[in-house]
């Protein structure tokens, strides 16, 4: 690295550190009350991260409600970093240690923990409980956004410290016995997006695109190199290396989209209300029983395999197609709205938990 390489990443490693010391004495000064939001330090496309700064952005707007100022740290462990580049947002990441060390007079402090980080918090508050017990009240929440990843992390573990809640992202699993399972108190959350957020695309301006979702799957080359031989003209885009906003410019235009990820996704419900035909394979660890019916939502792997290029020649004509993308629309019109995710949000922070 040349000379003035080597000082334009100092210029900014100051910029940076001067600009997150900034943000901790606002946020720390005289605060009584504190909601943190805890978020992963890397910097790459994630639709968990979308969720937990969508959280963040409206917990924020209701100060009113819940009295206390809100901020956005990194996972305790992971690297550092000040703010995320692949979309648009104002939300500078703190340091959560050098955030509690300046807020000497805290009464309230709630810390919202992904899943998949409960033990490293965990670990965390074991070497860093001495500096918590002073605050009155202390408050761990999980957002449990991905059931899955669920496993293995010690929910429980975390009461010796405080009170302990979760808040779930997704219906299938939002249950008395998910509730029973996890041992603590389980609030419906949702996600903060509904089919008002989108403008709708009809088939007549959609392109022959198929959107494919960049998660790992032992089938995925086979199910492209399958589609591709039997439909040439069809455009097979993978979703990685671009910024969100060019994604949802992608998702306008294309007529077909398919995940293989969890099945309910952002692959799968940001093309349905954007006006597309979305395909994936009945996950019931995150779909609700209604889905299973769509005829683009598959039983098994097999199933896809055998079916698919038949479906998309078949649905490719406006009728046909405006049938099947109106029914998968109608169910998750049901599931989401931005209302409705605000009006859960007040009542987690009201304590009026959906199975107390």
């Amino acid at each position: 690295m040349s000379f003035q390489n080597k000082l334009g990443v100092l210029k900014q490693r100051v910029k940076r550190d001067v600009t997150r010391t900034l943000i901790t004495q606002s946020v720390s000064f005289r605060t009584r009350r504190l909601i943190v939001f805890l978020t992963p330090g890397f910097d790459s496309p994630s639709g968990g991260i979308l969720s937990i700064a969508s959280i963040y952005r409206e917990s924020a707007a209701l100060e009113n409600l819940h009295g206390a100022r809100v901020a956005i740290c990194t996972v305790p462990g992971e690297p550092s970093l000040l703010k995320y580049t692949w979309f648009k947002n104002k939300n500078y990441l703190l340091d959560l240690e050098a955030l509690l060390n300046r807020c000497n007079e805290l009464d309230y402090l709630l810390v919202h923990i992904p899943e998949y980080a409960v033990n490293k918090v965990h670990e965390w508050l074991e070497s860093y409980w001495p500096g918590l017990q002073k605050i009155k009240e202390l408050h761990l929440n999980v957002m449990v956004q991905h059931i899955d990843l669920v496993e293995g992390q010690d929910l429980k573990g975390l009461a010796r410290f405080g009170k302990v809640t979760c808040t779930t992202a997704h219906e299938a699993y939002t249950n008395t016995e998910t509730r029973e399972s996890l041992g603590i108190p389980l609030h419906r959350l949702s996600c903060c997006n509904g089919p008002e957020n989108y403008s709708i695309s009809d088939y007549k301006k959609k392109e022959p695109v198929l959107i494919i979702s960049h998660d790992e799957h032992p089938l995925k080359e086979r199910v492209m190199q399958d589609i591709k031989k039997a439909l040439p003209d069809l455009h097979l885009k993978v979703i990685q290396n671009i910024s969100f906003e060019a994604y949802l410019e992608v998702v306008r235009r294309a007529k077909w989209s398919l995940t293989f990820g969890e099945g309910l996704d952002s692959y799968f419900c940001d093309p349905v209300f954007s006006g597309g035909v979305s395909f994936a394979v009945f996950n019931e660890r995150f779909f609700t029983p209604a889905f299973a019916r769509l005829e683009t939502i598959y039983p098994t792997w097999d199933a896809l395999l055998d079916n698919i290029t038949t479906d998309l020649r078949s649905l490719d004509e406006p009728v046909a197609y405006k049938r099947c993308w109106q029914e998968a629309w109608n169910l998750l019109n049901d599931l989401y709205s931005t209302e409705r995710f605000r009006q859960n949000l007040r009542s987690f922070y009201r304590g009026e938990y959906t199975f107390p």
